[in-house]
C-alpha cells in the first residue's frame, strides 16, 4: 500500500471550469503531471472539446487549460492505495477547496469519473456549484470513446457558455 500526495491545483482569476478527478494514478505521481499515463484520454478529450491542438509539451498544456478558463486538481490532497485504480484507495484526505474556489469564477466543475463525482456530492462545500459527472478519461474506458468525447465536449462547452450572475 503507498501512501501519495498530489498535485497542487492549477486555476487561476479567469478559471470558470473547474475539473476534478480523484488523486494521481502510479505514472503520473513519478512524471509528476496530471494525467501522466499515455493510456488516459485527459489531453485528446479536452483539447478536442476546444477544438485545439494538443501542444503536447506538460508546462504548455496546462497554460492552454488556463488560456481557456479550464483549471483542473484534484478532490484527494493524499491517499493510500496499491496502483492506480480508485477502488483501490483505503484511505484519503480532501485537498482544501476554500482558496481555491474563492480565487477561481467557477461556473462549472466535471468530475472525472465516479469517484470524483461521489466525492464532490458528500461535501457542503460545493452545493452552490453547478457538478457534472463525464466518464472517465482512465484507458479502461478507451471502448467507449465516442460517448466519453461527446459528454466531456458538451460539459466544457456548456461550463465555458455560462455566464457569470450580475
Amino acid at each position: 500500500m503507498e501512501h501519495s500526495k498530489g498535485f497542487q491545483p492549477v486555476v487561476n482569476k479567469q478559471t470558470r471550469v473547474l475539473i476534478l478527478g480523484s488523486h494521481p494514478g502510479v505514472p503520473s505521481l513519478r512524471k509528476q503531471q496530471y494525467y501522466g499515463n499515455p493510456g488516459n484520454a485527459f489531453w485528446r478529450v479536452v483539447f478536442n472539446a476546444l477544438q485545439v491542438d494538443d501542444p503536447m509539451d506538460y508546462l504548455e498544456r496546462l497554460e492552454t487549460l488556463l488560456a481557456h478558463s479550464i483549471g483542473v486538481w484534484d478532490v484527494y490532497a493524499t491517499a493510500e492505495r496499491k496502483g492506480s485504480l480508485d477502488s483501490k484507495i483505503k484511505s484519503n484526505t480532501l485537498n482544501d477547496f476554500e482558496q481555491v474556489l474563492e480565487l477561481a469564477n467557477i461556473q462549472l466543475i466535471i468530475t472525472n469519473g465516479k469517484t470524483a463525482y461521489q466525492e464532490v456530492l458528500k461535501h457542503p462545500i460545493f452545493q452552490p456549484y453547478e457538478v457534472v459527472s463525464a466518464l472517465s478519461t482512465s484507458g479502461l474506458n478507451n471502448g467507449r470513446e465516442r460517448e466519453r468525447m461527446e459528454q466531456w465536449t458538451k460539459a466544457i462547452r456548456y461550463g465555458l457558455s455560462k455566464r457569470t450572475p450580475l
